[in-house]
């Protein structure tokens, strides 16, 4: 039988070299990671918001007043902020509402029943997106802005009359 000549005080340095050459990768990763995690949790803030406004929207009328555009900016913008979104990017985001349909309406409030309409929330790029990033390292993802669109359908029963008399 041989004997190795190997004796355990040879490979002293040789943990120490792995971890420099490893960690620096894993730290990488794991920012990468965060940062990704970071980007769809405010993607689904972003799509929750959306569709607050969108609910808002559908019904047309709040307790007998008529929903407007402002109102559904301002409820989209409430639960931003009410989420814990940074104060930079609830005040730049936008909030637009789209009637899908011909005749075009501008507020709720005018839509016929089953009308088609989208709630787009957008953070554009620049402070207002910059303040929703957690990693140190700015750069990890190419991504600059982000937009959330919600389709939805009026619900509005204000266009509907009903005749309450049977026929004879």
């Amino acid at each position: 039988m041989m004997r190795s000549n190997y004796t355990p005080t040879e490979r002293r340095g040789v943990v120490a070299v792995e971890a420099a050459v490893i960690l620096p990768v894993l730290l990488i990763m794991m920012l990468g990671i965060w940062e990704v995690g970071r980007i769809i949790q405010i993607k689904q803030i972003m799509v929750n918001s959306a569709r607050e406004g969108a609910r808002l929207a559908a019904g047309g009328y709040v307790d007998g007043t008529p929903v407007t555009s402002t109102m559904v900016q301002q409820a989209t913008r409430d639960y931003l902020q009410a989420a814990g979104m940074p104060a930079a990017a609830v005040s730049g985001a936008t909030v637009q509402l789209i009637c899908l349909e011909s005749p075009g309406w501008t507020d709720p409030a005018d839509a016929l029943p089953l009308d088609k309409f989208q709630v787009k929330v957008t953070i554009p790029a620049g402070a207002a997106f910059e303040s929703t990033r957690w990693a140190m390292v700015s750069k990890l993802t190419s991504t600059t802005s982000m937009e959330a669109v919600v389709d939805w359908v009026s619900l509005n029963n204000e266009k509907i009359t009903v005749d309450t008399q049977l026929p004879l």
